[in-house]
């Protein structure tokens, strides 16, 4: 019998369609839309004016923003993330996330779609549908919205090279009320509310090395986007380093309390900062910190956390000196990857880590640090350990049990009392009796937050006031992304060439005063110094091709299907002017 090249072609597909599908329980758009859900989580953890998209409708307007008076006397903190369900920003948690969550993107950057406006989230307000559905794409992806909330902070904590700040608030203070950030931030200042401590100049190395290593990353993924900023990145990250450098052998744990911790060996964040300078800079002096320290790269005897994150000191090291690469990823499998996919229980999750507090971030986390490993060496031998971890935390278990709030794609359920003060808009502070009985409003039911939750499905207890089993928080999120754009890149990649070319769109001439014209690819985005109350799109033949008629401070246009030629934008601002421009789509 002959074959003809298609049907050989066919069958060659089939083969390796079925091959891959075999590792996962779910189809490419669970694993995409639990991806995107898990991104949009961090825009649920602003800090400041947000928007959070949690609060930002809640129907008292002055909760719809928090803490946006941080500050150290004329220094501005507002922004940042809260850490887990409270409203405190704890530097242990938030610098380390951010540098997992820069160093998923960097590694796996298709795994990461544009499907929403992460910097307003005007497309949900808009169409009143917080589903995945109900977004659409700004020429940015996601994730790096997100992530930028997190590095405007950064740059706010790191003004200078001897000043450094790290926490914000008081856990024991905001522990007191359960009420949303919003109305918290009214309350006074014995129950959270404002002026809040601000805590700076740690004899600790390791979260301004973080803070480093996030930035100098940042200064690389977001410079196709604004250079300017890619600049101020770079130099920031300058001053975090200087900051550790003396101090790379010292840790603290929290400043407000004992809700964190000093980590084992704090010079391993540093060894990933030097690496990650080295690789945005190329300068000699960071490639010999890199050897300097690099004989103290060692075990953790654990699992890979926000205290334990030895495991990414031979990774940056091996990614950013050639010579380097093929012994420091073997010491990263034998003394992290080979006892993590050798651990395992019935269900098959990963048991190394805290089985009492948090457990699923543990699993989440080494599929990250295994997804990493399996890039640098070209390998998908470990794919099978990734997709099981996942899969566990998505609901692909014995009790078919989703540990992520708003994700059940064919499980029986998902958690619905997850320890979190914003997302049930709950302001009048309910007893542990009323807690029992609270819903989340539909706009906030796909929240994408990963509950503690435990190592056997079947033991998941949902209580609301079980912090160890139902919270989750910015670092239990991070793994989980990380792994997830892996598989995502995989089944189900990101285009991330449509916003390789920022010369698509050309100003011909415009009059009024300060109108910017920026694009990326296809997507336009039109701002001006005072708010834009109206805008509107021409054909030259009349048509309108575009019109928005709410108060912003910028417009995204996506260009995808207009046609070639001129096209005329009127502006109407809201302080009266009227700003007229020709664009040329081309």
């Amino acid at each position: 019998m002959k074959l003809t090249f298609i049907t050989i072609s066919l069958l060659i597909t089939t083969f390796i369609t079925s091959s891959i599908a075999a590792k996962g329980k779910f189809q490419a758009d669970d694993y995409k839309k639990a991806l995107w859900m898990t991104t949009r989580f961090y825009g649920a953890q602003r800090s400041g004016k947000g928007p959070n998209w949690l609060i930002m409708e809640h129907q008292n307007p002055e909760y719809r923003t928090s803490f946006t008076k941080d500050a150290d006397g004329g220094t501005d903190l507002e922004g940042g993330w809260f850490d887990c369900g409270d409203h405190v920003t704890f530097g242990h948690t938030f610098f380390y996330s951010a540098y997992v969550l820069s160093k998923a993107y960097e590694t796996f950057p298709t795994g990461f779609h544009d499907l929403y406006n992460g910097k307003t989230y005007e497309d949900y307000m808009k169409s009143g549908n917080w589903d995945i559905s109900g977004g659409k794409p700004d020429g940015i992806p996601d994730l790096l919205e997100e992530l930028k909330y997190a590095t405007d902070w950064i740059i706010k904590a790191t003004p200078n090279a001897t000043t450094f700040y790290y926490e914000k608030g008081e856990g024991n203070l905001d522990h007191k009320t359960w009420v949303t950030a919003g109305k918290m931030s009214s309350q006074s200042v014995d129950q959270g509310g404002e002026p809040r401590k601000m805590w700076k100049n740690p004899n600790d190395g390791h979260m301004a090395s973080f803070a480093a290593a996030t930035l100098a990353i940042m200064s690389r993924i977001y410079k196709k986007f604004d250079n300017s900023y890619s600049q101020t990145c770079l130099e920031h990250a300058k001053n975090a380093y200087d900051y550790a450098k003396p101090k790379k052998n010292a840790a603290v744990g929290a400043a407000s309390g004992g809700f964190y911790g000093s980590p084992k060996s704090p010079v391993q964040a540093f060894i990933v900062a030097a690496s990650e300078m080295y690789k945005a800079t190329g300068k000699s002096e960071y490639r010999s910190d890199i050897i300097d320290n690099m004989n103290q790269i060692t075990d953790h005897y654990y699992a890979f956390d926000y205290s334990n994150f030895h495991d990414l000191a031979p990774y940056t090291v091996a990614t950013s000196i050639d010579s380097l690469k093929t012994p420091m990823l073997e010491k990263m499998k034998s003394l992290f990857i080979s006892k993590y996919t050798g651990s395992v229980n019935e269900e098959k999750v990963c048991t190394k880590g805290n089985s009492g507090w948090g457990a699923l971030r543990y699993p989440a986390n080494h599929a990250f640090v295994t997804a990493l490993y399996s890039s640098a060496m070209k390998t998908e031998e470990n794919d099978q350990f990734i997709y099981d971890q996942v899969d566990y935390i998505m609901g692909a278990n014995n009790a078919k049990q989703s540990f992520i709030v708003g994700f059940c794609s064919g499980c029986s359920k998902s958690p619905q009392l997850p320890h979190h003060r914003n997302v049930f808009l709950r302001d009048d502070n309910p007893n542990d009796g009323a807690k029992a009985s609270m819903t989340i409003p539909d706009r906030n039911k796909q929240f994408g937050y990963l509950v503690g939750g435990s190592w056997t499905s079947s033991s998941y207890k949902e209580s609301v006031i079980d912090y160890a089993m139902t919270e989750g928080g910015i670092d239990y999120n991070a793994g989980l992304v990380g792994a997830l754009a892996y598989i995502v890149s995989k089944l189900s990649p990101a285009d991330t060439t449509y916003n390789d070319n920022p010369s698509s769109v050309k100003t011909i001439n415009k009059t009024g005063s300060g109108l910017s014209i920026k694009s990326f690819g296809k997507m336009v985005t039109i701002s001006s110094p005072a708010l834009i109350k109206q805008c509107t799109i021409y054909a030259l033949n009349g048509t309108s091709v575009f019109s928005l008629k709410n108060t912003v401070s910028e417009i995204k246009w996506n260009t995808t299907g207009i046609k070639h030629g001129l096209y005329l934008i009127s502006l109407q601002l809201n302080n009266g002017t009227s700003i007229c421009s020709n664009l040329l789509v081309r």
